[in-house]
């Protein structure tokens, strides 16, 4: 296609996925050099995020990252070699901030391990909710992406499957097997993941009941298994 006849690249972006909003730093701040390069680099992951969400990583150039960031191109490759390495550090960035917002809840919360559990998934899918973008590049663009990232998302996977495991309080008792675990987490992934692609991001909260219902099932029928005898 000729220059003069190209589509300008906004008017490939999704009418229903607004962009990011950026915080632009005014001159003469008073923020110190590492303060500028966290704001910068938090820039480019939503920018990342939203550009994900309006072309898919197979579409999804430099050019698109930078204008949602609302940065230089130099300023991108300051930070990243390019794309892959720009998703696999966004990536990595929402999984860890995802992990510390359902830490922090299950760690506040009290009682047992299944109302722990049930504060940290109301955390998560809050969170979730909150930043369909986000949600968007965790759950459904990495599994488009290269297979470094993809490598990740199975890592995540694993990860959330160990975190779901139940304490042992109960001596003899019987364990939840690693297969199942790893059942569990797919299957909260990939309910949330359609949630997602229907655009549906913020209904995920409204899914709480219904997910911890099916994430305590098997601990439920093993504890049921060791009452009968």
């Amino acid at each position: 296609m000729d220059v003069a006849t190209r589509k300008p690249r906004g008017s490939r972006r999704r009418p229903d996925v607004a962009p990011p909003k950026v915080k632009r730093i005014p001159p003469r701040s008073g923020l110190s050099r590492a303060e500028v390069i966290a704001n910068q680099r938090q820039r480019i992951f939503a920018g990342m995020a939203a550009a994900l969400a309006y072309h898919g990583y197979e579409d999804t150039k430099v050019t698109d990252v930078v204008e949602l960031a609302g940065l230089s191109r130099a300023t991108f490759y300051e930070h990243f070699r390019g794309k892959e390495a720009c998703f696999a550090a966004a990536y990595e960035d929402g999984v860890e901030r995802l992990a510390a917002e359902v830490e922090a809840s299950a760690a506040l919360a009290e009682g047992s391990w299944d109302d722990c559990l049930s504060a940290a998934l109301h955390a998560g899918l809050g969170f979730l909710g909150a930043d369909p973008a986000l949600a968007h590049m965790l759950l459904v663009e990495s599994l488009a992406a290269a297979r470094p990232a993809r490598l990740e998302h199975e890592r995540s996977l694993v990860r959330l499957a160990e975190a779901l495991r139940p304490p042992a309080v109960v001596p003899g008792g019987e364990v939840v097997p690693e297969e199942t675990l790893r059942l569990l987490a797919g299957g909260l992934a990939s309910h949330v993941a359609g949630r997602v692609l229907a655009g549906e991001a913020e209904r995920l909260p409204q899914d709480h009941d219904l997910l911890l219902r099916f994430l305590l099932a098997p601990t439920q029928a093993a504890d049921a298994r060791v009452a009968a005898g």
